[in-house]
């Protein structure tokens, strides 16, 4: 999954160097890269109806980041809540603790300019690389010591097993959204390609590890999130409150896509006498949207599978190999490596859709099924 992810990555940045070297554009985004395969590209039939591509790709960036500030609502209750319990006898439902987020996230997503989020995600990313860290001590330590839970290699259903563990690999992975924004910020762009490799390599790795020896530690007892499971002691009750206050910063950083994409739509109907307080409402009204999707599929597990099949997936595999072959195709399929492009970009294609087909399928059964119960 991960070659996969970082293949397609890989793709869209020289898709888009190709499209922007024939249009003489120097920055292309991905929706603008959509636009200019079908403008530009190969078939004739897709040309002038560019806007259409650029809408998918839109779509698909708000749904995925919507769909992570859900997450992040989920995660940083679930984790308040263990530790409410552990001092409270009698201890509410996820939804009030959902619920109580609700102003403080407002607050901070009434910070429009993204510059201003920079000191508080440089804290975020500080929590977090200790909260990893501190996590890493404990699972080894389990290990170490012995005290291990009990844990199977081969799932019992592995049919419904598989698609669910796609959905959750395609959200851990995309973050194809950033990378050509990424690659514009650099000094060096010609150095990119490097830096994703590596950078996307380093990601891997900590997924593989925190993976493995989790469930090494903890077997199957092991809970959607890693920071459930820890002890229920002071010093890992903060470590958990520091990586809720690295989320809630990050909330707003992945607020800041569909906020900056929606809010044109909207402010062409608020005159420009309201239009601080219009902005104001429709980043609360967004807030709210995200918080009601979470308290109606409280599950993680449930959301990380859903988003990541449906809407991680057609940004991250499916659409990349699509947007080559149409800014490509006008080339012809006449030698060996054409052909193999070609037929490199229709089994990712494929395996992209069956993903999101039967992992969608899978997710929406289960919260079916969670809701039923």
């Amino acid at each position: 999954m991960s070659v996969i992810c970082i293949s397609c990555m890989y793709q869209l940045v020289q898709t888009s160097k190709r499209l922007g070297q024939r249009l003489d554009v120097a920055t292309l985004d991905y929706a603008e890269v959509a636009m200019a395969a079908m403008d530009h590209g190969g078939v004739r039939h897709l040309h002038g109806y560019g806007f259409i591509g650029s809408y998918i790709v839109n779509i698909f960036l708000m749904i995925t980041q919507l769909g992570f500030c859900c997450i992040y609502f989920i995660f940083m209750a679930d984790n308040i809540q263990q530790i409410y319990q552990h001092y409270y006898e009698h201890v509410p439902s996820i939804d009030y603790f959902i619920l109580m987020l609700f102003i403080p996230v407002v607050l901070l997503c009434f910070i429009r300019n993204f510059d201003e989020l920079a000191p508080l995600s440089v804290i975020a990313i500080i929590l977090t690389i200790a909260g990893i860290t501190i996590i890493y001590e404990y699972l080894i330590s389990v290990i170490v010591k012995g005290n291990r839970g009990d844990s199977k290699l081969v799932a019992d259903d592995l049919l419904n097993g598989y698609p669910y563990f796609f959905g959750s690999a395609i959200f851990a992975f995309e973050g194809i959204g950033v990378v050509l924004p990424l690659e514009i910020q650099m000094k060096k762009p010609e150095d990119f390609s490097l830096v994703l490799i590596t950078g996307m390599g380093l990601v891997t790795l900590l997924y593989i590890s925190m993976g493995f020896l989790g469930y090494l530690a903890l077997g199957d007892t092991l809970e959607n999130t890693i920071t459930l499971d820890l002890p229920e002691e002071p010093f890992y009750m903060v470590v958990k409150l520091m990586l809720v206050g690295a989320i809630f910063v990050t909330y707003a950083v992945q607020f800041y896509v569909p906020a900056y994409i929606l809010w044109p739509f909207f402010r062409k109907y608020i005159p420009d006498r309201f239009e601080l307080a219009g902005n104001f409402a429709f980043r609360a009204a967004l807030v709210l949207l995200t918080m009601l999707l979470a308290i109606s599929i409280p599950e993680l597990a449930n959301f990380i599978t859903l988003v990541g099949a449906f809407s991680s997936t057609g940004l991250a595999i499916i659409f990349p190999p699509m947007i080559e072959e149409l800014e490509r195709c006008q080339d012809g399929y006449r030698t060996g490596r054409q052909l193999l492009r070609l037929g490199k970009n229709l089994a990712v294609f494929i395996f992209g859709l069956v993903g999101m087909v039967m992992g969608t399928y899978v997710a929406i059964k289960q919260i079916v099924t969670d809701m039923q119960k």
